[in-house]
């Protein structure tokens, strides 16, 4: 029988030490971004190393992974229990409460530096506000490069606001388990149908060039991370569970997996498409000795420095472009040249991104958990004065 609105749907999401995994992400990121600005004619690497720069963007299939398993887990848990969980808007209204007023600040805020004279270039600003750079090879990296995988998410927080009322109605209509399983499993299973059809169109079919940006940077061209970081939240919510043994060989696995595929990706070719769900799934490989065991964690996982700096993650990656643009502008980046001059980059960069992410956890995006105080955990205006009520009551 089914039931609505349980207190297990509803219930805090078990804690996973996942936060030096966002810290590491953005911070690679960042040294990449200084890797790429330092180089000339030729990159400041060549070789293995130049191959292993390179394959750092797996860190931004990694994030597609961890926000599809974050959003899907609780949509999998109430559909396998039979309940209807939180409604489709209120879980489009926390992402948008929680990262469009970073990420608006951040392009008004460059585009308006970069734009000083009016109309500038408006079709920039637009295709930006409206996450939709990622359709356009001329403006796809403009204000903020990095800003293009925001885009892809916000189509994706869409699509999953949209499913999840269908999810509702389907499992109040489906009496078995597995049938709930099979619920829980459309929208990953056609994600990674429409995802991979169109990479092999692409690659095989139209031999779309590499550098048709737009092509490759798009949702349908990373729908496969996502659908990959769902099934992973359908099996956690599905009870599986594993051993330390297989809990090792995932972790090793999902590692050896990454440092395999990195080297032997083909460097600036249509072909090397196919790497980044192959990189989403040794990610989550990796990701199930976390999440699919029940033993503790390593106490690395839980270090303070790296588990601080992971909740900065979002606001170094998004505002990291613009520091290392201004701090060029006055002159402070290194000269390019070859060799590993870039890690000064790096770290020039990284200090007042990370004071300047920090600033925006405690100003701009604390204003959009306040917003986010509007309403309970189950999408209900909020009753500020339920307290008084109770005492009148009395």
């Amino acid at each position: 029988m089914s039931q609505t609105h349980t207190d297990q749907t509803h219930a805090p999401l078990q804690h996973y030490p996942l936060g030096w995994l966002r810290a590491l992400a953005a911070l690679a990121v960042v040294t990449f971004h200084a890797y790429q600005f330092n180089r000339t004619s030729a990159w400041p690497f060549s070789g293995s190393a130049h191959q292993m720069m390179l394959g750092t963007d797996l860190f931004v299939d990694m994030f597609f992974v961890l926000s599809a398993f974050v959003l899907w887990l609780p949509v999998a848990r109430s559909a396998l229990a039979g309940a209807t969980g939180r409604p489709g808007w209120f879980v489009l209204f926390r992402r948008v409460a929680r990262l469009v007023p970073l990420y608006f600040t951040v392009v008004l805020v460059v585009w308006a530096v970069t734009n000083p004279s009016l109309p500038g270039e408006w079709q920039d600003l637009l295709l930006h506000l409206t996450f939709t750079q990622v359709y356009s090879d001329h403006y796809i990296f403009w204000s903020n490069g990095p800003a293009w995988s925001l885009a892809v998410e916000m189509h994706f927080y869409l699509l999953i606001a949209a499913a999840i009322p269908v999810v509702h109605a389907l499992t109040q209509r489906v009496p078995s388990r597995a049938g709930r399983v099979g619920v829980a499993m459309a929208l990953p299973i056609a994600c990674a149908v429409v995802g991979l059809s169109y990479l092999a169109w692409n690659i095989h079919v139209l031999q779309t060039p590499e550098t048709n940006w737009s092509a490759w940077f798009n949702p349908l061209a990373k729908a496969t991370d996502f659908a990959i970081g769902m099934t992973l939240a359908v099996l956690v919510a599905a009870g599986v569970r594993i051993g330390n043994f297989a809990r090792t060989v995932c972790g090793l696995g999902g590692v050896a997996a990454l440092a395999v595929l990195v080297m032997s990706r083909p460097v600036h070719a249509p072909e090397g498409n196919w790497w980044h769900p192959a990189y989403a799934a040794a990610i989550a490989v990796g990701l199930a000795s976390i999440v699919l065991s029940d033993a503790r964690q390593p106490a690395w996982m839980s270090w303070r420095p790296l588990v601080w700096t992971g909740t900065l993650g979002y606001g170094i990656y998004l505002i990291h472009e613009p520091v290392l643009r201004f701090i060029n502008s006055l002159g402070l980046v290194p000269e390019p040249r070859s060799g590993p001059q870039f890690v000064i980059t790096a770290v020039l960069v990284a200090v007042p991104t990370i004071a300047l992410a920090w600033l925006s956890a405690r100003t701009v995006e604390d204003a959009g958990r306040k917003v986010l105080g509007l309403v309970d955990d189950r999408g209900r205006s909020r009753d500020y004065y339920e307290h008084v009520e109770k005492v009148d009551a009395r």
